[in-house]
């Protein structure tokens, strides 16, 4: 299964509204703990950009568009994202250690 990865830069205000965010989403995703799913999003230290990866099992379904803070999430990137919108592209997992697999 490909790895989705969804990468974007901020406004310097928004930075830190953005990953109060991500923190929240990944608060219920802890919470909810559904299977299936591996997720992973990261902050360039200091700095506005942000890359998200998520894998999903074969025939699992992506559980975050039902989650509420996730969907705010995405509202709150929409809000402070520079230039266009992100939108996932698919990467092939050529190698992993203990992460995703």
């Amino acid at each position: 299964m490909p790895v989705l990865m969804i990468r974007y830069q901020v406004a310097d205000e928004g930075a830190q509204e953005v990953a109060d965010a991500v923190r929240a989403a990944f608060a219920e995703v802890e919470e909810q703990r559904p299977d299936g799913i591996r997720y992973v999003y990261l902050r360039r230290a200091g700095g506005t950009e942000f890359v998200a990866l998520l894998e999903l099992d074969e025939g699992a379904e992506n559980p975050l568009p039902g989650m509420e803070a996730a969907r705010r999430l995405q509202a709150t990137v929409a809000r402070w994202v520079v230039g266009p919108a992100p939108e996932p592209r698919p990467f092939e997992v050529l190698g992993t250690y203990r992460a995703l697999g």
